[in-house]
């Protein structure tokens, strides 16, 4: 993968500074026949190649609806092809839409890949590969399961984004599939982590509140990766150690503050992602059930909705004694 960043600064989404806790990756295409990703990122870095339209997405909008997405996929000016990161990869993009059950803008990392005619099957099979790794690169990153990432057709489908068709009018063109890219992507991810064995318990020694050093970071970043949001200094301070306690207590350790074996083989198992269903629900808590919902509800407690029951379960009969209480 040919990965390279230019942060589109001048974007409202950017500017606007709200982030997310990605749960899954959502793949979008271009719908215009221009594969140069000067079109949408700039200003040139001596990589991109001028835009003589200046209609780069890293300006922002009078009225503030700049859409934005984490990432480009696309053709420099020598024709080579390359990743281009836009924005930081949890800060809270717009490129989704909305659909019936809510927004993926505020759960998945987008990027976009940047079409050509669709008849292309170098282009096509070069720009796969690059989406390929760039998805298998940021689940690892962020514990997400390849059946988590979906095209924008299927998030539409979901009830979390708008009507658009894509990556599903161009992947079949050439025998793909958005299951087959992700079986892909576990294939590749499968690659990264026999390149990048994870680390023995030699280099994980037991940490303390004081201690200091990369080991320190490796602790705060796994912390972050549960939900946790410590600053990645190397330094296992107050509020390190209040993160790991909690970490501790919520997963049936001793809540001593101390990562030990324990705790270092406890952070080491992947977050799990909650389901799309999971956060409607959640959502629908926070902001009241309303009668339509009710079909929804009883789909998911039926099973004809994947969802993790005994959690849905709970959440509907706290709805219904909350609601029993207000009569």
């Amino acid at each position: 993968m040919n990965l390279q960043k230019l942060l589109l600064t001048k974007n409202n989404c950017y500017i606007s500074g709200k982030t997310i806790a990605p749960i899954g990756i959502l793949i979008h295409s271009t719908g215009a026949n221009n594969p140069n990703l000067r079109r949408y990122v700039g200003p040139d870095d001596k990589l991109l190649g001028h835009n003589p339209n200046n209609n780069h997405w890293n300006q922002a909008k009078p009225d503030g609806s700049n859409k934005c997405v984490h990432a480009f996929i696309g053709k420099l000016a020598d024709g080579s092809i390359a990743t281009y990161q836009t924005l930081p990869w949890n800060m809270r993009g717009w490129h989704a839409g909305s659909g019936s059950k809510g927004t993926a803008n505020d759960h998945y990392i987008g990027f976009e890949i940047c079409e050509d005619g669709l008849k292309d099957k170098d282009y096509f099979d070069k720009v796969y590969k690059e989406a390929v790794e760039l998805t298998a690169m940021l689940c690892k990153q962020y514990n997400i399961k390849p059946e988590n990432v979906i095209c924008h057709s299927e998030a539409n489908a979901l009830g979390i984004a708008s009507n658009h068709k894509d990556v599903m009018h161009w992947f079949p063109s050439f025998g793909k599939t958005m299951d087959t890219f992700r079986a892909d992507v576990a294939k590749e991810i499968g690659s990264i982590v026999k390149e990048n064995p994870p680390a023995s318990k030699e280099t994980l020694p037991v940490l303390r509140k004081g201690d200091k050093g990369e080991v320190v970071k490796t602790l705060q970043k796994k912390l972050n990766e549960f939900g946790y949001k410590l600053v990645v200094d190397g330094d296992f301070g107050a509020g390190t150690e209040t993160a790991l306690k909690d970490y501790q207590k919520k997963n049936g350790l001793t809540a001593d503050g101390i990562c030990g074996p324990a705790t270092w083989a406890a952070l080491n198992k992947p977050a799990l992602a909650k389901t799309p269903e999971e956060i409607t629900v959640e959502n629908a808590m926070k902001a009241g059930v309303i009668v339509a919902d009710a079909d929804y509800w009883l789909n998911a407690l039926n099973g004809r909705i994947t969802v993790n029951k005994e959690n849905l379960k709970a959440l509907f009969d706290k709805y219904h004694t909350v609601y029993a209480n207000k009569k």
